[in-house]
């Protein structure tokens, strides 16, 4: 497997989404999202998505953001038709124009329908909680492949939620989660590198336990919702923001054929300074964190995480040691590359 710098990933993603037909600002917002996602590991939603978005820019299925229009709009609120814009750019837009209304009004809130895919939700909190805001975002989004409690069948996205909140030393903490098991950038990887997918994921018509992966692309198998075989919880989560990002978004909620394509967002922002001091706020969360991290641990475990905490960890180790990419990846990047006449050699330097 080759193992790469993240700036030489950086310098390589520029030149190839600029090459596709990507403006340069948004061709570096959207690689940067996608060199990070590895770098704090998440690599299901890394480099790896870099050749389909590649191609579907220069397809023209993918289109530059900036074309989006604003179908209805309040001093707190908006709702944006992205016009297929490219979901990493209009995603960061939409935080920080909540960001903005939140400073003012003390909420903001912006919802989107018809938006490329976003990414890791998880990087778009953090814009809010850079400036004193707590982000949110839920997405009624991914493919319609998650079961509901009690079910077999696949009936709605994996749903994700990101929220982020400041602590006052640089470095929000985050949370960001799929309400299915695992999302589906992780069947992928499991694909990718030829794995089994673990026990508790994937259930056929009948009910029995799936691991071969091929099962899931060839529609034979839904995942269980978040909590596996106990995921009423994970189910009831999925259920309320599919209802509130795909109702509010105009994208649709889940169904055989949503309104408007489904894959809907809400970016939403809390001004903390309207509810109390921030600095107070931030004094708050760190005695929550230090509190927490105070509990005796199971057998085995040597420390207690917060969220956000093993992403930080990760992305300082691989900022240093290079990001480990599965050869099949790295061999696609290079091909879309060539395709798009970009010169990359086999350590990822651009000609």
């Amino acid at each position: 497997m080759p193992i790469i710098s993240h700036l030489t990933l950086r310098q390589c993603g520029y030149a190839i989404f600029k090459a596709a037909g990507l403006p340069e600002d948004q061709a570096r917002i959207v690689t940067d999202h996608l060199v990070d996602a590895n770098l704090v590991g998440h690599d299901s939603h890394g480099i790896m998505r870099m050749p389909g978005y590649a191609r579907g820019v220069r397809e023209g299925t993918i289109k530059p953001a900036g074309g989006h229009k604003v179908v209805r709009e309040t001093p707190v609120s908006m709702t944006i038709d992205a016009g297929g814009g490219i979901g990493i750019v209009v995603a960061s837009l939409a935080m920080r124009m909540a960001v903005d209304r939140a400073l003012e009004h003390t909420i903001g809130a912006v919802a989107v329908h018809r938006s490329g895919h976003i990414g890791r939700l998880g990087d778009f909190p953090s814009i809010a909680a850079k400036r004193d805001c707590i982000g949110i975002l839920m997405l009624n989004g991914g493919g319609r492949f998650a079961a509901p409690f009690g079910g077999t069948g696949r009936r709605l996205p994996p749903n994700p939620i990101a929220i982020g909140v400041p602590t006052g030393d640089g470095l929000p903490m985050t949370l960001d989660i799929t309400t299915s098991v695992a999302a589906g950038g992780k069947v992928d990887m499991c694909r990718v590198r030829k794995q089994a997918l673990p026990e508790g994921w994937m259930v056929d018509r009948d009910g029995n336990a799936v691991t071969d992966p091929e099962e899931f692309y060839a529609g034979n198998a839904a995942m269980l919702p978040l909590g596996g075989a106990a995921g009423h919880k994970g189910y009831g989560l999925a259920m309320m923001i599919d209802a509130i990002a795909g109702g509010l978004s105009w994208a649709g909620c889940s169904t055989e054929a949503p309104t408007r394509g489904g894959s809907g967002y809400l970016a939403l922002a809390i001004k903390i300074e309207s509810f109390a001091n921030v600095d107070d706020f931030t004094s708050e969360v760190r005695k929550l964190i230090d509190w927490v991290k105070t509990s005796p641990k199971m057998p085995g475990v040597e420390r207690i995480y917060v969220p956000g905490e093993i992403e930080t960890e990760t992305r300082k180790r691989r900022e240093l040691e290079g990001v480990s990419l599965e050869e099949a990846t790295w061999s696609e990047i290079r091909s879309v590359a060539e395709e798009l006449g970009v010169a990359v050699s086999e350590s990822g330097a651009v000609a």
